[in-house]
């Protein structure tokens, strides 16, 4: 009998350890945040704004490269005509790929400083709320890397991360890392957000 004892008690020390060891982990949605904050869209905006720009000046020089070539192609053309038509294409065409490369820079510089200020600007609340559910892990979502999720599941830690992302950052300029949040709203709200767990 007694060593049969042991054995339950062994068995019931092993079962809680392995309890205490089972990792607790939650899942980030940056997408979710973006699109769910008036923060994360604001700030999003701004590169949004620039592809448009860009999209938009790319898309002038294409209309004035296909009404030259138009007239290039037009029968009552001196050969004087045509070859300053033709001048002008190659410079139109030197210009247009000058255009091109330069936005694609301005596009990835201002990508970079965007998602560079989200990342520094949710980071601090994605630490600070998963010390108060406990967790030991938080992942960053990429689709086509999960085969299955509970969508309420995987949306409930990004939900909770946007509201203190707008409450901190309220009255913060797009450019302000150092936003006070406001008045009142320095603690989370009392009741905490449900748990995400594995």
């Amino acid at each position: 009998m007694r060593p049969l004892h042991m054995l339950l008690c062994l068995a019931a020390a092993c079962t809680l350890t392995a309890q205490d060891l089972q990792p607790r982990f939650g899942m980030i949605v940056p997408e979710r945040i973006i699109d769910t904050s008036t923060r994360g869209r604001k700030l999003f905006a701004e590169l949004e704004n620039l592809k448009k720009t860009l999209q938009e000046k790319l898309q002038a020089k294409t209309a004035e490269f296909q009404k030259l070539n138009a007239q290039l192609q037009s029968p009552s053309i001196s050969d004087a005509g045509k070859e300053s038509i033709q001048k002008q294409l190659r410079d139109l065409d030197f210009e247009g790929k000058k255009l091109q490369d330069d936005s694609q820079q301005e596009l990835q510089r201002t990508q970079q400083k965007v998602i560079g200020q989200f990342e520094r600007e949710i980071g601090p609340l994605v630490e600070e709320l998963a010390k108060e559910q406990k967790l030991q892990l938080v992942l960053m979502y990429q689709p086509g890397l999960v085969a299955y999720a509970d969508q309420a599941w995987l949306t409930t830690f990004s939900d909770e991360i946007a509201k203190r992302y707008d409450a901190k950052y309220a009255n913060a300029t797009l450019d302000d890392k150092t936003a006070a949040p406001k008045p009142g709203t320095a603690k989370p709200a009392a009741k905490p957000a449900p748990k995400p767990v594995s």
